[in-house]
């Protein structure tokens, strides 16, 4: 017989149901629940002591259908990450699944996640539909093992190979984005500035807050990405802040609405600012990339590496875990070398 337990911890305050039962082969096992009450956690028992019963007596499990929506839904609010920052993980993962949403809100079979995979890789980089995909993935593979889904549509999918040429703004695309984001909110603008100025991810931006900054010394201290998860990573570093960031963090610091993040919402919580600059690339009247948020941190890179920065001090900017992944900028710095030394006159 299976059993509703209720756990505390060492101070003695409750933290949750948990449940024993037997399997379909016999094996003890103990599950968390998420159940608010102690009549919730002994339905989840009984569901879970039909199912191995029914599994006892070969009777073949039949899930009803889903649409793809749901199945994030229930899989950001049942599934048991390894982590303990639970909000931080379903952000991050929310986040990983977000472009896809809009294609998925139906029943998703093997041929639709294929569309779905041909016409994000129409919109994205590589690299970003490849995280996409295995977010996708790790989603249904939680609910084929939960018997929410039969299969999973996504994982003998094909994906276009990362294309390693480097996109970025020139100086002159840069004022005139500049310009557009100067008329937009002011909000974007300051995200778009870090990016260019600093080389922030789009997920440092978002998790930057306003004890991270210190004007008087001239540096950004990066600690986290979104929430309070870490840096890619996972390691912390410090940036200086160029003199045209400076000047307006310090006049954004005068009008934020915010006292904790850099880059709020009007509500004063971290923003999705990702669409906002979308618009402001069609408002600069410059082609929109596949990703255009990259394309303001390859900006930075490349203009650095231009100006004769290193490969090395560069690693240490971005944030790469090795100088190998900041390798892919090294033929920018000789293409400029090259360039430099054609105009040449004597």
């Amino acid at each position: 017989m299976g059993e509703v337990i209720r756990k505390v911890n060492r101070a003695g305050r409750f933290i949750g149901w948990y449940i024993r039962y037997v399997d379909s082969d016999g094996k003890r096992k103990a599950k968390a629940t998420r159940a608010a009450t102690a009549a919730e956690a002994r339905r989840i028992l009984i569901e879970l002591e039909a199912q191995a019963g029914r599994r006892q007596l070969g009777v073949p499990e039949r899930p009803q259908p889903m649409k793809g929506t749901d199945l994030i839904a229930r899989w950001l609010d049942e599934a048991q990450p390894r982590t303990s920052d639970r909000k931080a993980w379903a952000l991050k993962q929310r986040y990983g699944v977000a472009r896809a949403l809009p294609f998925i809100d139906r029943i998703i079979d093997q041929q639709d996640a294929g569309r779905i995979v041909r016409k994000l890789a129409d919109e994205m980089a590589a690299g970003s539909l490849r995280l996409t995909v295995t977010k996708l993935k790790a989603a249904w593979n939680w609910a084929v093992a939960e018997g929410i889904v039969i299969d999973n549509p996504w994982s003998k999918q094909q994906l276009p190979a990362a294309d390693r040429r480097i996109e970025y703004l020139s100086r002159c695309e840069v004022s005139d984005l500049l310009v557009a984001a100067d008329a937009d909110r002011e909000v974007v603008g300051i995200a778009v500035r870090l990016a260019i100025f600093a080389g922030l991810r789009v997920s440092e931006v978002y998790g930057l807050r306003w004890r991270s900054v210190d004007l008087d010394r001239g540096v950004l201290t990066i600690r986290n990405g979104y929430g309070s998860s870490p840096t890619k990573n996972r390691r912390e570093r410090v940036i200086p802040i160029a003199d045209q960031l400076c000047d307006a963090l310090l006049a954004w610091r005068q009008r934020c609405p915010s006292r904790d993040f850099v880059c709020p919402s009007t509500t004063g919580v971290a923003t999705t600012i990702r669409p906002d600059i979308r618009r402001l690339y069609r408002r600069a009247r410059l082609s929109v990339p596949r990703s255009p948020w990259h394309v303001l941190r390859h900006t930075f890179a490349s203009h650095f590496l231009m100006s004769g920065g290193s490969l090395i001090t560069l690693q240490r900017l971005l944030g790469h875990s090795t100088v190998a992944v900041t390798q892919i900028y090294s033929h920018l710095s000789d293409d400029h070398v090259a360039s430099e030394v054609k105009k040449l006159r004597f």
